[in-house]
């Protein structure tokens, strides 16, 4: 390749073919870590890559965010965030869009909608690890929590107290994350024939408004169901601050599970039960992973975390089944 040709990929102009591109992006990639100090000087920066609307308000992506960062702070590299929505020019890949930013590696946050942009840096080769969840491409990493486990031992304390009668309150947004927990949570009735209807499954926005939607709509139910799974804490904790201006009692008119990313469980009234992610851990070690990769002392694969389960004081024995 002429200097011209590769100077108008790394920098996204046109008038490129298609072969050329990849060509001269593939090479790039593969001269990456390999082509001296001065090089690896010129892009000791790693992204934070999402598409859309960031979700970095949630306590789950701060806490995330936060292991990223301290496991930084032990390396050599910093840490650019970048919404490919906005940076990435016309008739631009992915890849190129990173390497013409100086990028050496990629964690990604993805949800359902966007987890193309996963597949598309692994078959350009480019140095990538999603972040809570798994990617089944072998030139991509996959950082995530396993939370099966935890989530059945959870359901199991509840049905050994006595309930019988399951509702589950989700995000609107669709990820691995919640994907799984569903599948778990399903799973779980499957395997005791416990029944289940189409009204004890709500969709909610992740917060505390959300919560409460969730308690209006299951209040309304002609059988209400005696537990609820909330699959983020602040639906949690909008249920509990309904129930307190409503009149149903947490546990005693409705037991709750829920998940919990930080230590925010302890600050509600009652204290939640939850299946507990070590979410700061998550990115440090996906960070950690990254860097590994981007320095060839790792090849991409799937980094999984377990999850643990700690009973508290929004569960006990279903009233009705107490009183029987």
């Amino acid at each position: 390749m002429s200097v011209g040709t590769v100077s108008r990929v790394l920098n996204g102009q046109p008038h490129v073919s298609e072969s050329a591109r990849r060509k001269v992006l593939q090479a790039a990639n593969r001269l990456r870590g390999t082509s001296g100090e001065a090089m690896r000087r010129a892009t000791s920066t790693i992204a934070l890559v999402y598409r859309g609307r960031s979700s970095f308000d949630s306590r789950f992506d701060g806490a995330l965010l936060h292991g990223v960062s301290e496991e930084l702070a032990e390396s050599n590299y910093d840490l650019l965030l970048i919404n490919v929505d906005r940076a990435q020019l016309p008739d631009e890949t992915l890849g190129q869009m990173l390497v013409r930013k100086g990028v050496s590696g990629a964690l990604l946050r993805t949800t359902d909608l966007t987890r193309e942009m996963c597949f598309e840096l692994g078959e350009q080769g480019f140095p990538a690890v999603a972040m809570a969840d798994r990617i089944d491409h072998d030139r991509v990493g996959s950082a995530y929590c396993i939370s099966e486990r935890a989530i059945e031992e959870g359901l199991g304390h509840l049905h050994l107290l006595g309930h019988r009668r399951f509702a589950v309150a989700t995000n609107v947004v669709d990820d691995h994350d919640h994907s799984s927990r569903i599948e778990a949570f399903q799973r779980f009735l499957r395997e005791r024939g416990l029944p289940f209807h189409d009204d004890w499954f709500v969709r909610c926005p992740a917060d505390t408004m959300g919560g409460r939607i969730a308690l209006e709509q299951l209040m309304r139910c002609p059988k209400r169901p005696t537990a609820v799974f909330a699959l983020d804490l602040p639906i949690a904790q909008g249920i509990c601050l309904e129930g307190m201006r409503t009149g149903i009692h947490v546990p005693r008119d409705l037991s709750l599970l829920t998940f919990d990313d930080t230590v925010d469980r302890f600050s509600s009234h009652p204290r939640l039960s939850s299946v507990v992610q070590p979410t700061g851990l998550l990115g440090r070690r996906a960070t950690r992973f990254l860097v590994d990769i981007i320095d060839r002392r790792a090849v991409p694969g799937c980094l999984e975390i377990e999850t643990t389960f700690e009973a508290l004081d929004s569960t006990s024995a279903p009233a009705l089944e107490a009183e029987a």
